[in-house]
């Protein structure tokens, strides 16, 4: 089950993530019950990239899916929906009431692409109940647990004063079920302008590019940022404070979840999802390294970094690299960041 994150409400520490808290406030949480009533996966689709990345992943699996979005959504990304069909996706999707982005004009919706469209929509709840009638419910429904986490001790100084901790982040497993699309750019061990390299040529590289840059920074994800109490996850924290500690000219700055700040943030200390530009040119930063940062929103980054700054992008990617930045390297663990400390 496919949901928009634009029916959950302003407030919600989900809004921005694919998971729910089942809080009851909305009909986006009533969706998910039954959804696991049913014996269904539901998702919230936060951003094209997901609602790309998913479809893919359904058809790839022989997964149907019973989506919901406005009209104007269709019309817009009609060609996803029939691609995903042809490679074996089917669904039915399933209309939404409210005023929309489209409606508003194309300055909303332009915010709604970068995640800061505030305006609640609502899902016909009697259809969706009607269409599900006919699915028996599961005996026992197993819902899956939320993940606990807390702040890593190993960029505890980085928290910005003003934050607070939320109900909900996006966890390693948001970006390890989400990631057919992502098999597709992957080249090899690492790429330099889209050129493939070793990991030992990718390292070098960024070694010289470190030394010469003159105002750098290293962004922090939610991977990072977390403990989410898995050793591989904590090694590789521990490592990047190293690199921290080596490379004492790093601003850090940090990204722990993905919510908009609406301009209510330092970007002297944090990166605003929707905006990682304004972050970067407010301290003219000349390179940017990106670290923990979950896939699907590291090509969004890339894609505004590139187009509003003149910052050389770095992807040090857990998974299948970023071809799109200037120098990436794939399935980057303690190990390798290991090597890259060895050469500065």
């Amino acid at each position: 089950m496919l949901l928009p994150y634009c029916a959950k409400p302003r407030w919600c520490d989900y809004r921005h993530l694919d998971d729910c808290g089942e809080c009851g406030g909305c009909t986006v949480g009533e969706a998910y019950r039954l959804a696991y009533q049913k014996g269904m996966i539901p998702i919230t689709i936060t951003s094209f990239e997901l609602l790309r990345d998913t479809l893919k992943w359904c058809a790839e699996n022989g997964y149907t899916y019973i989506g919901h979005c406005c009209y104007e959504f269709y019309e817009k990304r009609y060609e996803i929906f029939q691609k995903a069909s042809k490679e074996g996706a089917k669904g039915v999707l399933f209309d939404i009431v409210g005023t929309t982005c489209y409606s508003l004009g194309v300055e909303e919706e332009e915010r709604a692409y970068h995640g800061e469209f505030t305006v609640e929509l609502d899902l016909i709840k009697d259809t969706l109940e009607k269409s599900l009638s006919i699915k028996e419910d599961l005996s026992q429904v197993q819902r899956r647990e939320s993940k606990k986490f807390d702040f890593s001790p190993y960029f505890s100084e980085f928290i910005p004063p003003y934050y607070k901790k939320p109900k909900a982040v996006p966890s390693p497993q948001e970006d390890r079920t989400r990631t057919a699309v992502q098999k597709e750019v992957f080249l090899g061990e690492a790429t330099i302008e889209g050129k493939v390299v070793s990991y030992a040529e990718a390292f070098e590289e960024l070694a010289e590019w470190i030394e010469e840059a003159q105002n750098p920074t290293l962004v922090v994800g939610p991977l990072l940022f977390w403990d989410w109490q898995e050793e591989e996850l904590r090694r590789k924290a521990q490592a990047v404070k190293k690199l921290i500690q080596k490379v004492k000219k790093f601003q850090v700055k940090v990204l722990p979840d993905y919510r908009p700040k609406l301009k209510k943030y330092d970007p002297s200390l944090e990166m605003d999802p929707p905006n990682p530009h304004e972050t970067v040119l407010h301290d003219k930063n000349d390179l940017t390294v990106l670290i923990g940062v979950h896939c699907y929103r590291t090509d969004f980054v890339i894609r505004l970094l590139k187009k509003h700054t003149k910052t050389k992008v770095v992807a040090l990617c857990g998974l299948y690299g970023h071809p799109e930045a200037h120098l990436s390297t794939s399935f980057t663990d303690e190990k390798k960041l290991n090597k890259l400390l060895d050469m500065l």
